[in-house]
């Protein structure tokens, strides 16, 4: 008798206090006095509807907290462009938070990064972030000159690769006997005459490694072709520096890998689901006929016609720079034949 009225005891005990413990965390978190703003966001798959509320308003100065929840399955939170903030998972009746203070009127994304269904991508909601002295102005239009300037050139982002444009057929020289060595391009790179262009970070940014190539060989007509690809390899992998390919890695791990594979090969466990097979970035054939600046641009912009959404709203330009350094540290990895 007593082991079962001790037991019905402890049960009522559940029952009275985690309703209270719940009251009285929300209360001292939604305390009426508090100079911080509460604003709970609740994540369930975009079959169901998403994040909501998917949009909120904020006032730059203002500190607010972010209060996730999730009603299904797990989602991974993130919040972009250059905040740096990842809650990492928050699993059914689990919560996570984060306080923020935003500086600058502008508009930022929170979004998951956590496969979590067919229509992952569509998981992403906005922090509007609004001048107190002018209200309601209109955001100011964002100029990225990178891709301003593959549009006057004309360059077609949605093309497969820029070999496929008239103005850059595909050279008799594009022939792979083996895959390319990264760390025998750099140690061969300090024997060769490297073109004054081809050094130039900026080149290497607007134009393909096979242009590249082209200089190279008329440069060091004597050097096997395989030890030139190496060179190219090496050259096209030696402007993001190590930090900002751990940055990258972790980041494409989360949100690319689930359609275009860990290592790049566009067998992600998605990748069946999309409209179109997902490119496989660790295809250095292709990767030869690929500027830097396109594959900016399809980052930024998203792919169309495809399941690509854009990461545009969630990566800066800087960060978006370093996830196309590590797509070439995916393309020329050496790997086991």
């Amino acid at each position: 008798m007593k082991r079962e009225l001790l037991a019905i005891g402890i049960v009522i005990l559940i029952l009275i206090g985690l309703p209270v413990g719940v009251f009285i965390y929300n209360r001292q978190h939604t305390n009426p006095d508090s100079p911080e703003r509460l604003i709970t966001i609740q994540a369930a798959v975009p079959e169901a509807g998403g994040f909501q509320p998917s949009a909120i308003k904020v006032t730059a100065g203002e500190t607010v907290t972010l209060r996730f929840t999730s009603v299904d399955v797990t989602h991974g939170i993130a919040i972009g462009p250059g905040l740096g903030i990842d809650l990492g998972h928050v699993d059914p009746g689990h919560v996570q938070e984060v306080s923020l203070t935003f500086e600058k009127a502008g508009t930022y994304t929170f979004y998951c990064n956590t496969w979590c269904s067919p229509d992952h991508w569509r998981m992403r909601g906005t922090v509007d972030v609004i001048d107190p002295a002018n209200p309601d102005a209109a955001p100011s239009p964002y100029h990225d000159p990178i891709i301003e300037q593959l549009v006057e050139e004309g360059v077609n982002i949605d093309a497969n690769t820029t070999m496929d444009m008239p103005d850059h057929p595909q050279p008799d020289v594009l022939r792979f006997d083996q895959p390319a060595s990264i760390e025998q391009g750099h140690i061969l790179a300090a024997s060769l005459v490297i073109p004054t262009e081809l050094a130039d970070t900026e080149w290497r940014l607007t134009h393909t490694p096979i242009e590249g190539l082209a200089l190279l060989e008329n440069n060091n007509p004597s050097i096997s072709m395989s030890d030139l690809i190496n060179v190219i390899a090496y050259m096209w992998t030696s402007d993001t520096p190590p930090e900002d390919i751990q940055w990258a890695e972790e980041y494409y791990n989360k949100n690319c890998a689930a359609c275009h594979g860990q290592t790049g090969e566009g067998n992600g466990p998605a990748a069946d689901q999309t409209a179109q097979s997902p490119v496989a970035f660790a295809d250095f054939t292709y990767m030869f006929g690929m500027r830097s600046d396109v594959l900016y641009a399809k980052i930024r912009r998203g792919g169309m016609g495809t399941d690509m959404p854009n990461f545009g709203t969630l990566l800066t330009p800087e960060e978006t720079l370093r996830l196309v350094g590590y797509l070439w540290q995916l393309a020329f990895k050496d790997r086991p034949n």
